[in-house]
């Protein structure tokens, strides 16, 4: 594997600007990843390098990858699909060996329209040595002006989850709860003192709920994770407002699933009660909304259970609730989704 070499053709400012490797999966989806990378090619800011890493596609990925012509980008094949986060921390490990002090972790279907991201979002890194995570707001594209992302909270004491699109918001969270930012996976900055720190992304959750991880992680070792509100990156959220019935099953394995390892995690079996009911009878609506798709709510009931026995690693289709308790939830389901006798 070739070693990554730092840019010696640099401008004055960049000459003492940290480097940065970008590190950006591709799992399928090289059409949506060489917008990504062009993107960061464009950036206003020389001292960095993209590691591509394909997560065992199946298609032509790897071939149109190494198509780039360009000396600051790499690709590297797994030979299977390890998840966002078994991806990432092979970055991860790339960017300790190279001893960087950044690494931009970007997916591969977000897009930095803003030639000033990256520099934007290392000024405020370096502006103090606590902050660990950095996350630009992340705007729906093709929507001016919409933002679906502005900052989050995550507290286990006194216990608060919460994620918003509302500039004003954030920055109330930000100033009461410093030291309680939740980022999202979409586009962070990590300090890559923080890998050393906290270690690698937790690769139970394979995709989804890691970054909510890492960022408790990151708060609970010190760190402060912030919103850079001069920054913004374009990604359609994968959520049930956008067009949900084309959603595919593993989304709804993972959400369901790893909500629950979340909070078990971090909370242990007996404190992870409270916000495990809150999310089993979300689930219980969306089997209810979902009852015509059975890949759906097959993989929605397979990721509770999944949650419940503490089960990680990648989704399968054949995975399966078992029939009977499968059969009495559902039957719970209808149960509570029925309207009571008073409401006729």
């Amino acid at each position: 594997m070739k070693e990554l070499i730092m840019d010696e053709t640099k401008t004055p400012d960049d000459a003492v600007s940290p480097s940065v490797l970008v590190v950006i999966i591709n799992w399928n989806g090289w059409k949506d990843t060489l917008a990504s990378v062009q993107s960061v090619l464009i950036q206003n800011y020389s001292s960095f390098r993209i590691l591509l890493i394909d997560n065992g596609s199946t298609n032509d990925s790897v071939a149109q990858l190494k198509a780039i012509r360009d000396d600051r980008v790499e690709v590297l094949e797994l030979a299977e699909n390890r998840g966002a986060s078994g991806g990432r921390n092979e970055g991860f490990r790339r960017a300790l060996d190279m001893g960087v002090p950044y690494v931009w972790l970007l997916d591969n279907d977000a897009v930095a329209d803003d030639k000033d991201t990256l520099r934007s979002m290392v000024a405020l890194a370096e502006s103090d040595p606590r902050i660990g995570l950095v996350s630009p707001r992340i705007a729906e594209p093709g929507v001016e002006g919409h933002l679906s992302y502005c900052g989050g909270i995550c507290s286990m004491n006194p216990f608060i989850y919460d994620k918003t699109h509302d500039p004003e918001e954030a920055r109330r969270w930000a100033r009461e709860y410093p030291n309680a930012g939740l980022l999202l996976g979409t586009a962070p900055l990590v300090r890559s003192s923080v890998i050393r720190k906290i270690g690698m992304i937790d690769e139970k959750f394979f995709a989804y709920y890691e970054d909510d991880d890492y960022s408790y992680r990151s708060s609970m070792a010190g760190y402060r994770n912030v919103v850079d509100e001069n920054s913004t990156v374009r990604h359609e959220e994968k959520n049930e407002s956008i067009d949900r019935f084309s959603i595919k099953p593993h989304w709804w394995y993972y959400m369901t699933r790893n909500e629950h390892l979340f909070w078990r995690k971090h909370l242990g079996i007996i404190r992870a009660l409270r916000p495990s009911k809150w999310a089993f009878y979300r689930t219980l609506r969306r089997i209810c909304e979902y009852k015509e798709n059975i890949d759906a709510t097959d993989a929605m009931l397979a990721g509770l259970w999944h949650g419940w026995i503490n089960r990680g690693g990648p989704y399968r289709p054949e995975y399966r609730m078992p029939r009977l308790l499968a059969a009495a939830i559902w039957k719970y389901a209808r149960v509570k989704a029925s309207p009571s006798p008073s409401a006729h």
